[in-house]
């Protein structure tokens, strides 16, 4: 199971200024508090821990549809420049971070996933268009082109709160996590 999150550290709720006092002590722990005070970037950090959370949540609640998001019981740890792992209770999701020039993107996956079949893309958020709107364009005209098919052979349908790609009308063999926060969509999805 994978998942996605992407933070717009240019948000007004990501800047300091926007936040609660009390927000870093309710969902990081000392480590992670830790780190984005030794950071020379303390949002990006805080975006990131955020993000890696977020998206390991997402693929927590596709095993587990009662997984609960309580941000302070999914711990980040660092593996790599690039990489972190979030544990949540006693499973474990791998998580790549890729930051832009305002936005950090987090992609998850659990046991059983290789990081080589995940499609994923960032955008801009187009003019007028809504986030989940956008999310959604952005994951077919991708996908569309990845897969060798016509934009219109795909679409997106959600079980429960949970998207799913399908293909010609039945669902697909994939899976999908579609994620949006202030200017920027994002999306994630695994390749058969």
């Amino acid at each position: 199971m994978i998942g996605n999150d992407i933070v717009d550290l240019g948000d007004p709720e990501s800047r300091a200024e926007g936040r609660h006092p009390r927000f870093d002590g309710r969902v990081f722990d000392e480590t992670e508090r830790a780190l984005i005070g030794a950071s020379p970037q303390p949002e990006r950090t805080r975006g990131f821990l955020w993000a890696a959370k977020e998206s390991a949540y997402k693929a927590a609640r596709k095993e587990d549809p009662r997984t609960v998001f309580a941000p302070s019981r999914f711990v980040v740890e660092l593996v790599g420049d690039a990489r972190v792992s979030v544990a949540v209770g006693d499973h474990r999701f791998h998580v790549d971070l890729v930051a832009g020039v305002d936005h950090v993107h987090a992609v998850a996956w659990g046991a059983g996933e290789s990081p080589d079949a995940i499609c994923t893309a960032v955008a801009k958020l187009p003019e007028g268009a809504t986030g989940s709107d956008a999310a959604r364009w952005l994951a077919i005209a991708t996908l569309s082109r990845r897969l060798g098919v016509a934009p219109e052979d795909l679409a997106i349908r959600r079980d429960g709160r949970i998207p799913a790609l399908w293909l010609r009308g039945r669902p697909s063999p994939t899976d999908l996590s579609l994620s949006h926060h202030g200017r920027f969509v994002a999306f994630a999805c695994t390749l058969p």
